[in-house]
Parts: C-alpha cells; sequence; structure tokens
C-alpha cells in the first residue's frame, strides 16, 4: 500500500506502467510513495523532527477540490511549503556527512535505509511531479 498520485490530464493507460518509483514515472504523470518506515515522508519527518503524512494533507480541505482530487491551488500552495523542507533535508545530509549520519539517525528511530541519495531523488521526484501538473494546469489523482 502507499500513496499513489496521478496527473488527471495526462494519459492514464501510460501511468499504469508498475508501481515504480522514478523519473519515468513523474514524466508520465505518476508519483509514488509508501506508507512504510522506509517511505519518503518517513525518512524526511526522522531527520528533521517535521510530521509529513499523506494522511494529515489529505485532510488539508484547502488542497482540495470537492471531488477530492488536489487543486492547482493546492499543487502551488503544497509546493511553497515542501521545498524548504526537502531543500534542508539534503543540505543536513551533505552536512551531516551524508549517507553515515542519516543511516544512524534512522536505524535510532527503527528505520532502516540504504543510500540517502535514493531519497534526495526522491524527493526531488515529488517536487518535479507537482511542477508538472502546474505545468500542465492539472488537479491530480490523490488515491492515499
Amino acid at each position: 500500500m502507499g500513496a499513489d498520485l496521478y496527473i488527471k490530464k495526462m494519459d492514464r493507460n501510460r501511468q499504469y506502467t508498475g508501481f515504480e518509483v522514478s523519473e519515468r514515472a513523474v514524466n508520465l504523470g505518476y508519483f509514488r510513495d509508501c506508507y512504510n518506515d522506509v517511505g519518503l515522508f518517513s525518512v524526511i519527518s526522522a531527520n528533521l523532527g517535521v510530521s509529513l503524512s499523506w494522511w494529515q494533507t489529505q485532510d488539508r480541505k484547502e488542497l482540495f477540490c470537492k471531488d477530492g482530487n488536489m487543486s492547482i491551488a493546492g499543487c502551488e500552495k503544497w509546493l511553497k511549503e515542501l521545498e524548504p523542507i526537502i531543500k534542508q533535508f539534503k543540505e543536513l545530509s551533505v552536512l551531516y556527512d551524508s549517507n553515515y549520519s542519516m543511516k544512524k539517525r534512522c536505524c535510532e528511530k527503527g528505520i532502516k535505509i540504504k543510500n540517502i541519495k535514493e531519497y534526495h531523488d526522491w524527493a526531488d521526484n515529488l517536487i518535479n511531479f507537482l511542477k508538472l501538473a502546474i505545468k500542465k494546469k492539472s488537479t491530480v489523482i490523490w488515491s492515499v
């Protein structure tokens, strides 16, 4: 299980290429995060002491249309909130010996990760996904 986001104005048939986390998937209008301890939001939250959650975001009615899709204005607002958090996350990992310290901090919280660079890329994919939705002037189908 996980959060599956789709850019509504893009070809849904092409988006169903599998539940992959990649730049390729984002370019097709799809983004995925898992709910478990190794998910993007879990690792960012563990390292920054913030609380990022798909469910908390879904509860923010100002980001969504009545049909449950994230609005274009919601994408813009959420992007503005996420960008500084992700920037801080990436800067912190560089500052603190990148892989070792973040892996250690995650382990202390019971989260086992392999390579923090994968999380940098994953975070960049989320930012790029939101920017693409805004560029396409499309709502985001929010399957959380």
